[in-house]
């Protein structure tokens, strides 16, 4: 077991019934109780940008930060609302997340074998959430997210 890779992540997103899927090379890491995944997306054309994200996972608790041509910071907890922001070069404002469902699952669960007892999250790991996110107060969107990471 690891507490550094390469990976492979696949991020599919259904935003309001749209669903995308992209996939990102990137790293997986583990510090202290939290599991990080960092990658970098890139748009070509006009102005190329690039936007690095980082995911933290910890005791029920994700928190997606963006830094780049877009910045921004969303947190999700199962049944609550968490306050964020967003900013780009054309617009900036507050945001609230109502997370409905969020879920992990890390580690090959089709392996058996010794354990020490002591459960870490290991790759792959399966990542999902879902939320209504608001801004001023008013649902401007519903939420669904699956990332998968895996070793390269």
């Amino acid at each position: 077991m690891t507490d550094r890779a390469n990976v492979t992540i696949s991020l599919r997103s259904d935003i309001d019934g749209e669903v995308e899927q992209n996939t990102f090379s990137g790293e997986w890491f583990r510090k202290g109780s939290s599991v990080f995944v960092r990658y970098e997306e890139t748009s070509e054309g006009e102005g190329d940008s690039v936007v690095r994200t980082i995911i933290r996972y910890r005791d029920g608790e994700l928190s997606v930060t963006r830094r780049g041509d877009v910045e921004s910071l969303q947190t999700f907890v199962a049944g609550t609302k968490r306050t964020g922001h967003y900013e780009s070069a054309h617009a900036a404002f507050h945001l609230e997340t109502e997370t409905k469902l969020l879920w992990v699952q890390f580690g090959d669960l089709t392996k058996t074998g010794p354990s020490d007892g002591q459960l870490k999250p290991d790759l792959p790991m399966l990542l999902e959430w879902h939320y209504t996110l608001l801004v001023n107060d008013e649902p401007t969107g519903e939420f669904q997210l699956r990332l998968q990471a895996e070793e390269l």
